[in-house]
């Protein structure tokens, strides 16, 4: 019953009803729930890239009754899904299982979902074997234009690839063992795992480095009006904190939405924000599912003579 999307479901998938059939997947390079009618997604589908989607649909008798879709994060062992719209429960951990089975498949090691804190599918999602290791919150700002920068001990750059180890390096001090375990206790899982930037969204990332180590990591995107944020800090050297947000403000100034998205484990942050006049507008949880690798044995077979 379930399959994979075709051209002509494109039609059905017009008419979803938005009040039955929200997508509930959420991914950090979207503030919003992301449509399969958009042109990134579209291009992914019906042209062949190196990274393209997989979508699966649940059809009967010319309507879709349900729909999911997964991609690449920024290496193929590891996958995100992006696309979850069902309003039927059973009919939701079917689907999860396609995508699982198909990953397995594929090679993939790991598989990324995130929804929103108060989605009814949270209970399907940990019913097929995922499991929650962190809440992301999204905060927005409410004040009137950006702050000026101080003066700041760091030297904030532009990232280059040759920052990749040290960013690892500062990941690895920032970041909670329990996160680090879903997302990669190595460089190569770690690289795997990272979120892949969506077209047409623009971003810059930037480092602060202080006596040859990485600090800080910022990374600034936008897309149209609406701007947004992540950073990452090491845990001994706080007080540059203020001075990071205050440098995504002024990079995103003109930008008539701002946002920042905080990671539950970054306590200091969440402090600091309201202070900054920012309010805090959703939240939702990072949900993995490891998959198993299939693993190919030597085996006898019959001698030809």
């Amino acid at each position: 019953m379930i399959r994979s999307l075709y051209p002509t479901d494109l039609i059905s998938l017009r008419f979803f009803s938005p009040r039955v059939f929200l997508n509930e997947a959420i991914t950090r390079d979207r503030l919003g729930r992301a449509s399969l009618l958009a042109p990134q997604s579209l291009l992914e589908h019906w042209f062949p890239l190196p990274r393209r989607r997989y979508t699966w649909v649940w059809p009967d008798r010319g309507r879709i009754l349900g729909l999911v879709s997964a991609k690449a994060c920024s290496g193929a062992a590891a996958w995100q899904i992006d696309n979850l719209r069902v309003g039927d429960e059973e009919r939701c951990f079917a689907l999860l299982d396609k995508v699982s089975a198909f990953a397995v498949e594929q090679g993939v090691k790991k598989l990324f979902l995130r929804l929103p804190s108060e989605s009814p599918l949270m209970e399907v999602a940990m019913r097929c074997s995922f499991s929650t290791y962190s809440t992301d919150y999204l905060y927005r700002y409410i004040g009137q234009g950006a702050p000026r920068v101080g003066e700041s001990p760091y030297l904030l750059r532009p990232k280059s690839s040759d920052d990749d180890y040290r960013l690892f390096e500062l990941y690895s001090a920032a970041v909670p063992a329990l996160v680090r375990t879903a997302e990669g206790m190595t460089f190569e899982e770690w690289q795997e795992s990272r979120d892949r930037v969506s077209w047409p969204q623009r971003h810059r990332e930037y480092v602060w480095e202080k006596e040859g180590r990485l600090m800080a990591w910022l990374r600034i995107s936008a897309a149209g009006g609406v701007g947004c944020f992540e950073v990452m800090f090491h845990p001994l050297e706080q007080e540059g904190l203020e001075r990071l947000v205050n440098s995504a403000l002024v990079s995103l100034n003109g930008k008539s939405s701002l946002f920042g998205i905080v990671s539950g484990f970054q306590g200091q942050l969440r402090n600091l924000l309201p202070r900054l006049e920012f309010e805090e507008v959703a939240q939702f949880h990072a949900l993995v599912k490891g998959l198993a690798i299939r693993v190919w044995e030597p085996s006898f077979m019959p001698a030809q003579v």
